[in-house]
């Protein structure tokens, strides 16, 4: 009996730290499962203005931050374009806004 109590007991403090978790632990998303990015085809850079957040590659990894690296800066001023997908994570589309944009005219858009 005494091992079910205890058992009862962390089952209980596990669920109360669980409702105590921060709002901020959450993701952020964007109303209705869309998420919104300027695309910069030229150099394979997502911007999210919604979140204030850069996608650009690296070698093979994908890296994000509130700004671009120095060399990379200059390329975000102009020919961009916007596109909406089903993800926070742009990269996880990224061969598909390949195969649909690759010869999209970018001048059309431009922002």
């Amino acid at each position: 009996m005494r091992t079910l109590s205890k058992l009862s007991t962390a089952v209980l403090v596990a669920i109360g730290f669980a409702a105590a978790a921060p709002v901020w632990a959450d993701t952020v998303t964007v109303e209705h499962g869309k998420h919104h990015y300027v695309y910069y085809a030229d150099h394979q850079i997502y911007y999210a203005p919604e979140t204030k957040v850069y996608y650009w590659r690296t070698g093979d990894r994908w890296i994000s931050g509130a700004e671009l690296p120095p060399e990379s800066r200059a390329y975000v001023t102009s020919g961009g374009f916007q596109i909406d997908l089903d993800t926070d994570k742009p990269y996880e589309r990224h061969e598909w806004v390949l195969s649909h944009y690759r010869d999209h005219d970018e001048h059309e858009h431009e922002h």
